[in-house]
Formats: structure tokens, sequence, C-alpha cells
């Protein structure tokens, strides 16, 4: 766990605002260091987004965090379900796509995402026989050709949630067809527990089939020494977004309301997505960013997910596939 404290020059006797953030040690460091020089006096607590997510969890009864960013979207709509979060609607939510407002609560607005992907070795796999959807995985010509990691990446979840939810009724409650076709899911596949498994199994040419986050598709290719092709999926491509909230009980409202805007901005957005290569979700930050960014902005088709009705299934769903499908 990291803590970063830099001072802006608006309030000298004011207490910094209690930032929590997933963001890694460089990334949290330029965000500190923008967010003084636009005079928010913050401190920002980084650690992994599951240590911060039972941290905050177990400090509800004496929150230490006026602000949460950068948990993603499972994680956002259970700590609003569990009454962690001060409703507030910034100054850049006109505009926002609805996939990534909150208009029912006001309370969780996302800025950034990432989308987990069906990419192909088109070294070995001519894009005429790429799958066009998740649920061809199970065809019997792709039986051994791609990889599922653990169910305890983010990644291998997000994607197992958004095959199952087209299965779903409107409860929220999977088929039984939806966990027949699981189990085939998982027959067809090389099931790994790490990292490296995974990467032999593309080195060993088995798998040509990537099923993996936007960022790591490049990065896998490019370990392995193949050429990676996305593909636009029918039906759609599961996002991973990260959100914002002001936490409920906080004694600086106004400075993280504050804060709250000038994170979200275009203005900011654009320029993290310049450093990093992350794409914004706002249409104004996306029109201000680099060209390679806008491009990516639209090479895929989002899946409709509905977080606040998945978020308290997840759990039940992950147990399920550990206990009777792998």
């Amino acid at each position: 766990m990291t803590l970063l404290c830099l001072l802006g020059t608006s309030a000298a006797t004011a207490e910094p605002l209690v930032i929590y953030s997933p963001q890694g040690d460089e990334r949290a460091v330029w965000i500190a260091e923008e967010a003084a020089a636009a005079g928010h006096d913050v401190t920002i607590l980084t650690a992994g987004g599951g240590e911060l997510f039972d941290r905050i969890l177990a400090e509800r009864a004496n929150p230490q965090a006026d602000v949460v960013l950068g948990l993603i979207d499972a994680a956002m709509a259970t700590l609003k379900a569990e009454g962690l979060f001060q409703p507030y609607v910034p100054n850049w939510a006109e505009g926002l796509p609805e996939v990534y407002r909150d208009d029912a609560d006001r309370m969780v607005y996302k800025f950034w995402q990432t989308p987990v992907v069906i990419a192909y070795n088109s070294d070995m796999l001519p894009e005429g026989d790429a799958p066009a959807s998740w649920l061809e995985l199970v065809e019997d010509r792709y039986a051994g050709k791609y990889v599922i990691g653990p169910t305890t990446w983010q990644t291998t979840k997000t994607y197992l949630i958004g095959m199952l939810l087209r299965f779903a009724d409107d409860g929220g409650e999977i088929s039984d067809e939806g966990w027949d076709f699981m189990q085939r899911l998982y027959d067809n596949a090389i099931v790994v527990d790490s990292a490296d498994a995974k990467t032999a199994a593309f080195v060993n040419k088995e798998a040509v089939i990537d099923l993996n986050w936007f960022g790591g598709v490049g990065r896998q290719a490019g370990d392995v020494g193949y050429k990676a092709v996305v593909v636009d999926t029918e039906g759609g491509t599961p996002f991973i977004a990260e959100g914002i909230a002001v936490m409920k009980g906080t004694d600086q409202l106004d400075d993280a309301k504050a804060f709250v805007d000038w994170f979200g901005s275009a203005e900011f957005m654009s320029a993290y997505a310049a450093r990093f290569g992350q794409v914004p979700v706002h249409p104004d930050a996306i029109a201000a960013a680099p060209d390679t960014i806008k491009r990516n902005a639209t090479l895929l088709r989002p899946q409709p997910i509905d977080w606040d009705v998945v978020a308290p299934r997840i759990d039940g769903w992950i147990q399920r596939i550990e206990l009777d499908i792998k």
C-alpha cells in the first residue's frame, strides 16, 4: 500500500483530501502532481483494487477516504449498494454515454474504459476462420485453441460474466442453457492457472485465440511474436470501466466535489489519455485525445451490462463455475 501526498496552493490550513485509488505508483504520482498544480490538496492512498475494496468496507463505521476513484464497475456498484457513497452529479456528466452514468442514484460516474476482447493470431488463423462472437467459442473447430485463465483474474471474470449474461432473464437469473454453455466453454478450452502457462500455450502454438483485455492483446502478441487481430464481436464486447464517487460522511464535501469535477474533465482526461494511452469515455475527452486514442475508442461495440444488477450475483456465479464446471 502506497501513500502519496502532494499539496496544492488553495487551502493551506485545510486537511488534504484523502483519495483511495488502485492506480499504480507512476500513474498515482502523476495524478497527484497534476491535482496539486490545479490547486487540489490531495493524499492518494494506492493499493490493489481488492485490497482497497476490503478496506473501504472495513472502515464503513469510520470512513477515512473522501473520494474513491479507479475501482471497476462491480466493486463500485457493490460499495454503492452498501450505502457508502454520497450522491453527486459531476459537471462533466452531461454528454456522458448512458452506460457510464448513474442516472438512478447519481453516485458513480465512469471516466475511462478497457474492453475485454477476442483476438487471434493472424499468422496461424485466417480472418474467415476466426470466431465472430463469444458464443462461437464452444464450436468443435475451436477446441483447444483458446485459453481460460483463473477466475481470480479480473479479465477472466469479466468475459465469463459477459457470456453468462446472454442467457440471463430480466431478473438476472441464468438459464440452464447458459450453464450448459459454460460447461462446453470450459470443456473446449485450455484451462490454466498462471500467466506463464497461458503464454506457454501460445508459444507452443496450441492456442491461437486470445481472450484478453485490450492492452494485454498487444503485450501477449509482442512477447510471443505474432500479429494479433481484435474481433468486433456480434452481440458486443464486455467493457471494464473505472468510476469515481464521493464518500458518504466526508467532512470536505465541497472540496471532494471540486476534485471530482476536475478529475473527470475533458481537459484532464485527454491529458491522461495522451500520457498513458488509456481510452476515456466522455466524447469531449476523446475528441481532444491523440488520434490513436480516437481510433481505439471506436474499434469495438460495447456489450450492455447493468452492473447494479450483476454485482450481487458475481460471487455466486464464480463459485458455481469453480465447484461444478472447471
